[in-house]
């Protein structure tokens, strides 16, 4: 059986309001997948993490406080997305180690944050780790790894192809005061790197990207490692 790890970002299925749209295409997407599969699927705070987060912030609740609600968050909308699936836990894990257990039984394992300082991009590299995923496709707003963020430099070009050495120093690079800019945080890169986890990076929406990473290791996007 094969393992696959999703990391989806919370701006594609949390924008305005939950997209529940796209959860249920997302959801009939997999399930084409057939027993030979198993998935792992983390999902993002997106703007319900957002919104109390920056509210929070300006009477100065501390960070600590701030990443609880964020987790908390992301196990909300993981939750609500699990619910579309057929085969799929309806608790949500608080630890990668439980999300890996239910991975025996269940064919798609969904769960959130885990802990303070852990983004999910980290989180489903543990969990790749864990469940011995090859590959993790992290699912974003944008559509690949780009010299800059590319929603607000119309210069910026995407790279195909990146070692984990070259996806490290560019993430390095934009970390300096960029926030969430970054494509993909450091702790993350270097887990995939050290137990060789191929990270394909790709726009969320564009359903038909996850069966052609999956079946064929190819993608629109780009490729680390």
């Amino acid at each position: 059986m094969e393992s696959v790890v999703i990391s989806l970002g919370g701006s594609i299925i949390s924008t305005d309001g939950l997209n529940l749209a796209f959860m249920e295409s997302f959801a009939r997407e997999l399930q084409k997948f057939g027993e030979g599969y198993r998935f792992g699927i983390v999902v993002g705070g997106g703007s319900l993490a957002r919104s109390y987060i920056s509210e929070l912030r300006k009477y100065g609740v501390n960070d600590n406080v701030l990443d609880e609600i964020g987790i908390n968050a992301t196990r909300m909308n993981a939750l609500a997305l699990s619910t579309f699936f057929e085969d799929s836990n309806s608790k949500i894990p608080t630890t990668v180690n439980d999300a890996a257990e239910l991975a025996r039984i269940y064919r798609f394992t969904v769960m959130g944050g885990t802990e303070p300082g852990h983004t999910t991009d980290t989180v489903s590299t543990l969990l790749a780790e864990r469940i011995n995923a090859r590959i993790m496709i992290n699912a974003t707003s944008v559509d690949g790894v780009y010299t800059d963020d590319p929603r607000k430099h119309s210069d910026a070009r995407k790279i195909p192809s990146l070692t984990y050495d070259e996806a490290i120093s560019l993430a390095i690079g934009k970390s300096i005061g960029a926030g969430p800019n970054v494509f993909m945080d450091l702790t993350a890169l270097n887990i995939a790197k050290r137990s060789g986890i191929r990270i394909y990076v790709t726009h969320g929406t564009e359903l038909s990207e996850y069966g052609n990473i999956i079946r064929n290791r190819k993608t629109a996007g780009s490729v680390i490692g």
